[in-house]
């Protein structure tokens, strides 16, 4: 099965971070990894903002994305990603290769809940 890896990221490389928050990424990062553990970048869409937590949800789904790997969500978009079956892996700091190199090895578990509590204002909590 085709599997597809969507990150939310400080930037469009594979070399930048894992964003801290789903909804307040620059990007979006697509990767497809291979039965041999190679992976290869299939897209990286800039973030401009979106009018509901289902709006990337759906973003995602449309381009194929499997599992996500992310560091910060809030209980809207966890339960989205429920709804269309993209499974949440809780990602660590730092960049979205040495994320996907520990999905690939097993290191990531699975995100049973949301992981960003107070969206009031600016302010968010993990």
């Amino acid at each position: 099965m085709k599997r597809i890896i969507g990150i939310p990221s400080d930037g469009p490389e594979t070399s930048d971070n894992i964003s801290p928050h789903f909804g307040h990424c620059n990007y979006f990062v697509g990767i497809e990894i291979y039965d041999d553990g190679k992976f290869r970048k299939v897209f990286a869409l800039p973030n401009g903002g979106h009018s509901s937590c289902m709006e990337p949800v759906m973003n995602m789904k449309q381009r194929n994305v499997t599992d996500m790997i992310l560091t910060g969500i809030g209980m809207r978009p966890f339960m989205g990603f429920q709804q269309v079956q993209i499974s949440l892996f809780q990602g660590v700091n730092g960049s979205i290769e040495k994320n996907l190199k520990m999905l690939i090895n097993g290191q990531l578990k699975l995100l049973n809940d949301a992981s960003c509590g107070d969206h009031s204002g600016n302010a968010h909590t993990h």
